[in-house]
């Protein structure tokens, strides 16, 4: 993407992750409700329609920090990259900062715009166009069956499924699916039958390896002497992990 620069968030704000239990995002509201349910910790939420909604929950070091200056920082960001990719690429529907609480919501239109905005792999869509993507498989699958994964399949057989959609992911965030899941990478768990989250140790190598950052991954800001570069998007980490579902077919009210 043709941005002037990058700002670590890490460095910059000292941010400490919020990590809320999952007592409350176990709970599963209906095999069809999937849209009903309600993120209460760090979240990426996938619409049928492909948009997909980010909700953050960060506790940051107060004095390293001011609530104004990160808002900035987040507008900023928001405002070259849609400079560069269209007007309605991302939105800021909300943003609080009281007491070092941080909560943000930021829209995508597209999977591609979080994978491009925050430079990481993230891809959603049919398992035929992934396969047809050049993405690299795990060679196996644990099965779902409802809140629980245990029965390993081979790699084949999960993507044998060409009537699912597969959504892969480079985050320590939830992710929860507009459907029912029936397959997750064996570093992913399952939060309930539509959430899945990687698996705790894969979530802590990855914070140790690359820090944390606000918004997720990058914030962006112009300088005079900086130029842009793309994020390399093709090459995927053992980080990534996979879930495959199957959408719901009835759009949502």
């Amino acid at each position: 993407m043709k941005l002037r620069g990058v700002l670590l968030g890490a460095a910059a704000l000292c941010i400490t992750l919020t990590v809320t239990g999952c007592d409350t995002l176990d709970q599963i509201v209906g095999v069809d409700d999937w849209d009903k349910w309600t993120p209460d910790q760090t979240s990426l939420q996938i619409s049928l329609s492909g948009s997909v909604t980010e909700t953050i929950f960060e506790t940051l070091d107060e004095s390293y920090y001011d609530a104004d200056e990160l808002q900035d920082l987040i507008a900023r960001s928001v405002r070259i990259y849609n400079t560069e990719h269209g007007v309605d690429s991302i939105s800021v529907p909300a943003y609080s900062a009281e007491n070092g609480k941080v909560y943000l919501v930021m829209s995508y239109q597209t999977p591609e715009d979080f994978a491009s905005y925050n430079e990481v792999t993230f891809f959603n869509g049919s398992i035929l166009n992934a396969q047809m993507s050049g993405l690299t498989f795990p060679d196996t699958f644990l099965e779902v069956k409802g809140r629980s994964a245990s029965d390993s399949v081979p790699s084949e057989e999960a993507l044998s499924h060409k009537e699912y959609s597969i959504a892969v992911a480079d985050t320590d965030h939830v992710v929860q699916v507009p459907g029912q899941i029936r397959y997750i990478s064996e570093n992913a768990e399952i939060v309930n039958s539509h959430v899945a989250s990687p698996k705790p140790e894969a979530e802590e190598k990855k914070q140790r390896e690359t820090g944390l950052v606000l918004p997720s991954s990058a914030v962006y800001y112009e300088t005079e002497d900086t130029e842009a570069v793309d994020a390399d998007l093709s090459s995927q980490k053992e980080s990534d992990f996979f879930i495959i579902y199957e959408a719901d077919s009835e759009p949502t009210t």
